[in-house]
């Protein structure tokens, strides 16, 4: 009786062990770009940005950002660690090399982040707020990320997101290609 019962337990962990691994997860690679409005301090300047990131691993993607709005250009490049919680909620962290350049100033430092992907159950919407952390030595900032997609086609999505911090501002609007299906069957 004590052989079977702990049979049953070896076997229900090592089903809840392997659940997030049988989840699906969202898609990881991807590039996007569009609109940029920053209100950077004293400054509210518009531009573009381009972004884009890729799997490498089955959880470990790639990322990188490219913004500029006139006098202020950043550059961030770094790795995101991402996770299944179930099968329409993903958990995100990252670290990233940050390049920031101000008029005549730039600056090197690094940031960090962690947030939620959830999707409705049809598949068209997509929600994720992110806390992010960047750090240029004399300067750093905490803010907080709310990003949406809606699904047009299979492989393209509206984008739109709005990050709040201290000094930086910013509100984003533009279209995601989706190198692949939204919701990846692992």
């Amino acid at each position: 009786m004590k052989t079977l019962t702990r049979t049953r337990l070896l076997i229900a962990a090592g089903a809840l062990a392997a659940m997030p691994g049988l989840a699906a997860a969202h898609n990881y690679t991807y590039l996007e770009g569009g609109f940029l409005n920053r209100d950077y301090g004293p400054d509210d300047e518009s531009g573009f940005r381009i972004a884009g990131s890729g799997d490498i691993h089955r959880n470990v993607a790639l990322i990188g950002e490219y913004a500029d709005t006139g006098d202020l250009e950043q550059i961030s490049a770094g790795a995101l660690f991402h996770t299944p919680l179930n099968n329409i909620l993903d958990f995100t962290a990252g670290a990233t090399y940050e390049h920031i350049e101000f008029g005549p100033a730039d600056d090197n430092g690094f940031g960090l982040r962690t947030g939620l992907r959830w999707q409705n159950a049809d598949g068209r919407l997509e929600l994720a707020p992110e806390i992010r952390y960047v750090d240029f030595g004399d300067d750093d900032d905490t803010s907080l990320r709310v990003s949406g997609l809606y699904g047009l086609t299979p492989q393209l999505d509206l984008v739109a997101a709005v990050q709040g911090a201290g000094d930086d501002d910013r509100l984003e609007a533009g279209l995601r290609y989706n190198f692949g299906p939204r919701l990846t069957g692992r």
